[in-house]
């Protein structure tokens, strides 16, 4: 199923999580995964020249949908009762996607010097493939915005942890011996685990739900939870797997990435990514007082990262990743919407 060099990517991604555990870092599954995997790729084609060393979709995506569950799982009557009071965070979204993405494409344009429609789709805070996939439409080079959002991605993935570690001298993720069980767990918790991720990867798939994958097994382990159908308890090794899993396959993107291309990527990302997570912390900070979440779990839930990471961090951080998945496709969602409305827009004017 896999080629050497795909297993070679796991090894170092296993050699990085072995560095990572013991030297205390933040989320060392992940982050491990991701800098072993990078280093990897970056060794096999320095050696042997460009290549396409990604892990595949239909490997990746079910460590996805088991992640989509997990989060499910953690959803109660109780938290329901809750969620009414974010309205005004769910609201805020909107104002926080037009402050971030107006950041970012500033950066964009002036620090990476970047045309006016690729800066436009480079900056969306959030939705890789459907950025790509709009930018594409509107005249932009999809090799700068799947290079950006990449490095977004990577970048918000391993800040944020960092962030929270330096802020509290407190480790996330497995290191800190985190778990997800409200108890012991048996093999009954695990099969309900594997067939609410295939149902759901389904779900998500016809439902066209953004971020499907993730969404799909989230929801429906949610609904089976609050209904009281289920009462999943999931292993922490299933998570810690999932980590590496998505870990080394953050790391294999780097592969049949141009030198240059990589770092003005990252140098600008940097600069984006740096302005983003200030604006969400700006929002975290005036909304804690007025949501009933503290100012950690609404600066995850208004970081411009993956959906995926960003819930696996508040996994390992016990916070409320139902809550940070909610605010997460409603930034997605909107994200798409206000960047084809202002394309029309922009489009207009220059008809004129």
């Amino acid at each position: 199923m896999f080629s050497t060099q795909t297993l070679l990517l796991f090894a170092a991604g296993c050699a990085g999580t072995a560095l990572a555990v013991p030297l205390g870092l933040p989320m060392p599954f992940m982050l491990g995964g991701i800098v072993g995997a990078g280093l990897a790729v970056l060794g096999i084609e320095t050696r042997h020249g460009p290549r396409d060393l990604r892990l595949p979709t239909s490997f990746r995506m079910p460590f996805v949908a088991l992640i989509g569950t997990m989060i499910g799982a953690s959803f109660s009557p109780a938290l329901m009762a809750v969620l009414p009071g974010f309205w005004l965070s769910a609201l805020a979204v909107i104002p926080f996607i037009m402050a971030a993405h107006f950041g970012g494409y500033m950066v964009m344009r002036h620090l990476g010097g970047y045309r006016r429609v690729d800066a436009l789709y480079a900056a969306m805070p959030g939705g890789l493939v459907e950025a790509v996939i709009l930018g594409e439409k509107a005249g932009a080079d999809p090799r700068v915005l799947a290079v950006q959002h990449f490095v977004r991605v990577i970048l918000v993935v391993i800040a944020v942890p960092f962030l929270f570690w330096l802020s509290t001298g407190e480790v996330v993720g497995s290191a800190a011996g985190m778990t997800l069980s409200r108890g012991s767990y048996d093999i009954w918790d695990i099969a309900q685990i594997g067939a609410i991720a295939l149902a759901g990867m389904t779900l998500g798939r016809v439902s066209r739900l953004p971020a499907g994958f993730l969404m799909g097994p989230l929801f429906l382990c949610a609904l089976l939870q609050v209904a009281g159908v289920t009462a999943v308890i999931a292993p922490p090794w299933l998570l810690a797997v999932s980590q590496l899993v998505i870990g080394v396959g953050l790391g294999a993107q780097f592969s049949g990435l141009r030198r240059a291309v990589l770092v003005r990527g990252v140098i600008t990302g940097i600069g984006a990514v740096g302005v983003m997570l200030a604006i969400s912390f700006g929002f975290a900070i005036g909304l804690h007082q007025l949501v009933p979440a503290d100012t950690a779990t609404l600066f995850l839930s208004f970081s411009p990262g993956g959906v995926t990471e960003m819930n696996l961090i508040a996994l390992s951080l016990n916070l409320s990743p139902v809550i940070v998945a909610v605010h997460h496709l409603i930034r997605i969602v909107m994200t798409v919407v206000l960047t084809g409305q202002l394309q029309r827009v922009l489009a207009r004017r220059a008809a004129h």
